[in-house]
């Protein structure tokens, strides 16, 4: 789980204590935290065509009160940046009041393995993998001309924060491989692909 305080010049308890006084006449809302890394690695024509990585952190702070819901976000989690946010909701909510809503429901449900499928291999045991496929596929007909194959990797930590304190946080994997084949014989093409994804680990 992300520490995503722990690069900031705001605490945990200065960003609680800001979250509980920006929502304490509304009747809910929360500072969502999010932390996404993200990959992409493509074989094509029996080479890697693209190889790509993303990391993006930011925030979400959402007031509602009656029929009225305030939003702010930033890609910086530092306390400046939370207190503008928290200025902006007030000043949006100022005329309006409300009672805050403590009770929401929970649920310790297990949905996913909490993993890291990026993390999980190297980069070179992810390309060996990709090179595998290829030259499996190319053995199996000489007619096969092009072989495409790629993985997408994205890992996922959030943590929300509602006013008094209480956090609830999640860890999302989802990844993707696909491979694309393609034969000409005589002058005939034809082409199949094939994926598979979800929630889990590259292995699985």
């Amino acid at each position: 789980m992300t520490n995503f305080f722990k690069k900031s010049d705001l605490s945990r308890g200065e960003a609680e204590n800001i979250v509980s006084d920006t929502l304490n006449k509304c009747d809910d809302g929360e500072l969502y935290l999010e932390d996404t890394k993200s990959e992409s690695i493509i074989l094509d024509d029996n080479k890697i065509k693209d190889s790509s990585y993303s990391s993006d952190l930011g925030f979400g702070f959402r007031a509602i009160s009656e029929d009225t819901v305030a939003y702010s976000h930033s890609n910086e989690i530092s306390k400046n940046s939370l207190k503008q946010s928290s200025e902006s909701l007030k000043s949006t909510l100022k005329t309006i009041g409300g009672t805050y809503n403590h009770s929401i429901p929970k649920s310790n449900k297990k949905y996913y393995e909490h993993i890291n499928p990026i993390e999980q291999k190297s980069l070179n045991e992810k390309i060996e993998i990709l090179n595998k496929v290829n030259n499996y596929l190319r053995s199996k007909d000489t007619n096969v001309k092009q072989v495409t194959a790629n993985f997408s990797g994205e890992h996922k930590s959030i943590e929300i924060i509602r006013s008094g304190g209480e956090t609830l946080s999640d860890i999302r994997p989802l990844i993707r491989f696909n491979v694309s084949v393609m034969l000409d014989k005589n002058g005939r093409k034809e082409s199949g692909t094939y994926g598979v994804g979800g929630r889990k680990s590259y292995d699985a």
